[in-house]
């Protein structure tokens, strides 16, 4: 009898995964500019919106809730976002060095240089194990699914020389990240693509694209 009281009451206390996805810097400070010519921040909210639809219609049966910060926000009130959270994920897309970058005839800079995601978590953050834990199901995940990660952040140069700690996930080491020391959860961040590459902002903008990005952040709860 005492066994089946407890099978009863499971579904009761069902786990839930409480994710707190960060947008990449503010609609002011808007980050890198596009290859052409658009502003990072717009790309870094559509695909955490993505992430949440996503969530709402394609994983009904996964106990996953979603806050999502945006707008113009201080780092303080994204720290606060990522109290008592699993995880606190702030998404962005990529840029590179100045000498690796054309402009066009528009101004905008261009290059092929780098392509790919890659992943960001701290030494400086007190969850710094569970960090790395979740950097690499969302890799693993996303190469399952065909998506490569970009190495050029680990080469000697001014600007890069980050500590990369696995290769073929992606994963790299930045200990003085603001907004992953300072989380007071487990923090990652993610580059979703190089969208100074022509090529990896046109899937930024895809939705089939968008769909594998969003499905491997939300591995994260199974």
């Amino acid at each position: 009898m005492k066994n089946i009281f407890i099978i009863l009451l499971m579904p009761i206390f069902a786990f839930s995964f409480d994710l707190a996805i960060d947008v990449g810097h503010t609609p002011k400070f808007f980050g890198t500019t596009s290859s052409t010519c658009q502003q990072e921040y717009n790309y870094n909210l559509a695909l955490s919106k993505h992430v949440y639809s996503y969530a709402k219609t394609k994983m009904k049966k996964t106990n996953i809730n979603i806050s999502i910060q945006e707008g113009e926000t201080t780092f303080e009130d994204r720290y606060k976002s990522s109290i008592n959270k699993d995880l606190f994920l702030s998404i962005h897309h990529d840029a590179m060095q100045e000498q690796f970058i054309k402009k066009d005839v528009n101004g905008c800079p261009n290059s092929n240089y780098a392509s790919g995601f890659s992943l960001f978590i701290s030494g400086k953050n007190l969850y710094y194990e569970k960090s790395l834990h979740y950097a690499k199901k969302i890799a693993k995940s996303l190469l399952l699914q065909g998506l490569k990660p970009t190495l050029h952040h680990a080469e000697p140069i001014q600007g890069e020389n980050r500590q990369l700690i696995d290769k073929k996930l992606g994963i790299y080491v930045f200990d003085d990240l603001k907004v992953l020391k300072n989380a007071k959860s487990p923090a990652v961040l993610f580059e979703a693509g190089v969208i100074v590459n022509p090529i990896d902002e046109a899937k930024a903008k895809d939705k089939i694209q968008m769909d594998k990005i969003a499905n491997a952040i939300l591995s994260i709860s199974k």
